[in-house]
């Protein structure tokens, strides 16, 4: 059996430390001198920090994924401990925590520490092809393509002209797509706008209601897209 534990910078091992008891983890040991060092446990995961002032947090290019088993618990632990600590969950700067994403490969969400290390905390897909897909072969290409703009590249600009180009506003009444694939489009289009703007689209946000209106959101498929709608406007 092998264990991996990340030794990662960060500019304040005390600051560190305590960004990271925020999040549930528990420091094993801290050393302020005469080398800056630390280490905190969460579960079996251990990581490993050392104190430089030659790392800038906005630069720094430090990436780990790290698989877990109960992804809704992880992501809900950290979210709350910020909140917690800091009044909210910082979706932007230094530190921040994103919402869960559905990606091709996989579910996960992104975390930032104050030291700019960035994590990928994810787990397998269960569903993998649900959201990132459409039924209509004449749509779907695109669709794919917008949807792991935004969400695995996280390129929102890239994402709004793309949108902007291929899925219209004025053509979301018009699309010749079935009313699931349509659901699909306006909740990227949602978020979309909502990264973009700080702000729900009404527009979007009602066409979305009344399409989840006229369905039975008790349906496996429609239940996805009501629990996807909800997630994305609501704020924590």
């Amino acid at each position: 059996m092998f264990k991996i534990r990340p030794i990662l910078p960060c500019p304040s091992i005390k600051d560190q430390v305590s960004f990271y008891e925020s999040l549930g983890f528990t420091t094993v040991r801290i050393y302020t001198r005469p080398n800056p060092y630390a280490v905190v446990r969460y579960d079996s995961l251990e990581l490993h920090f050392y104190g430089t002032k030659r790392i800038t947090p906005h630069e720094n290019p430090q990436i780990c994924y790290i698989e877990v088993d109960d992804l809704e618990g992880v992501h809900e632990a950290f979210t709350a401990g910020l909140k917690r600590c800091t009044g909210k969950v910082p979706r932007s700067g230094i530190p921040r925590i994103s919402k869960i994403k559905h990606l091709a490969e996989d579910r996960r969400f992104t975390m930032t520490d104050l030291g700019g290390n960035t994590f990928y905390i994810g787990m397998p897909h269960a569903d993998p092809a649900f959201y990132r897909t459409l039924e209509n072969a004449a749509y779907a290409d695109k669709f794919e393509t917008l949807y792991d703009l935004t969400y695995s590249k996280e390129d929102i600009r890239s994402s709004f002209n793309m949108l902007e180009k291929f899925f219209p506003a004025e053509d979301y009444d018009s699309e010749q797509v079935g009313d699931l694939d349509l659901a699909k489009i306006l909740l990227v289009a949602l978020d979309i706008h909502l990264q973009r703007d700080h702000v729900v689209n009404p527009g979007i946000s009602d066409k979305l209601q009344q399409l989840c209106n006229a369905h039975d959101t008790d349906s496996p498929d429609w239940s996805k897209i009501l629990n996807q709608y909800r997630d994305i406007i609501d704020g924590e």
